[in-house]
């Protein structure tokens, strides 16, 4: 079945965004992926397949300025207690501004593009998942200046949660947004307790144990759902051990 121009162009551009994803160059996943939106109609979501790469690509692309920031962050703290204080703050500055504009862009890329076409609640609920994520992010590099960002994000998690609430209990994007929540509960408000709390609903026995009409929709979807099922459960003993601790 020969496919027309576009749809090769877009098979192409898919392509050479996984290549990218193996060689961990994930500035160039996104240039690629940027160019299938660019060059398709504006009401056309993304595949799953094209959606969870981007997803993947995004937080690839700003994971590492953030525990750089982190790492910089102690490295040079005795350091503002000596002539080398400007130095340390300009550096420090330069990774916060990095981050920063990369977050403003993914949300703005989110909020412009990748919602108004979502069609499917996976879609919205994995979309409004990011946005969340990144508007904390944003909200953390900011400090006093990001309270917008940080009503933003509590915004797009309950937004997620209204729509997650129907998805299957094992449909991996129900559980990222609720190791999304978890991880946000405890690095961003740095709140342990209500982190296990959104860990344990996640997990929750009885209502993985009740008759549930609502199939896993394919070999896939439960994979995903089993590996974020794994996470949660290792971040929740870990939540347990710094509370008894």
């Amino acid at each position: 079945m020969l496919l027309s121009g576009a749809k090769l162009r877009r098979k192409i551009l898919f392509r050479k965004a996984k290549l990218a994803e193996e060689a961990k160059r994930y500035d160039h996943v996104l240039r690629f992926m940027k160019e299938i939106l660019e060059t398709t109609n504006p009401d056309t979501d993304l595949s799953p397949k094209e959606r969870c790469l981007l997803g993947a690509a995004f937080k690839n692309f700003v994971i590492h300025p953030r525990n750089s920031l982190s790492l910089a962050t102690v490295s040079t703290g005795s350091w503002l207690k000596s002539f080398k204080r400007s130095l340390a703050v300009s550096y420090l500055d330069t990774s916060r501004t990095e981050i920063s504009s990369a977050c403003a862009e993914i949300v703005q890329l989110i909020d412009r593009r990748l919602l108004p076409s979502a069609i499917s609640k996976e879609s919205k609920v994995y979309y409004l998942t990011l946005k969340g994520e990144f508007s904390w992010y944003l909200a953390e590099v900011k400090g006093a200046f990001g309270k917008e960002d940080a009503v933003v994000a509590n915004s797009a998690y309950a937004d997620a949660w209204k729509m997650a609430i129907d998805l299957d209990l094992m449909n991996p994007h129900r559980l990222a947004l609720e190791f999304s929540l978890a991880e946000h509960l405890f690095e961003y408000l740095k709140s342990p307790r209500d982190a296990l709390e959104a860990v344990e609903r996640a997990l929750d026995v009885p209502a993985f144990s009740a008759p549930d009409t609502r199939p896993v929709v394919s070999l896939l979807t439960f994979e995903g759902g089993l590996q974020f099922t794994v996470n949660l459960l290792t971040f929740g003993q870990k939540l347990r051990s710094m509370i008894n601790e």
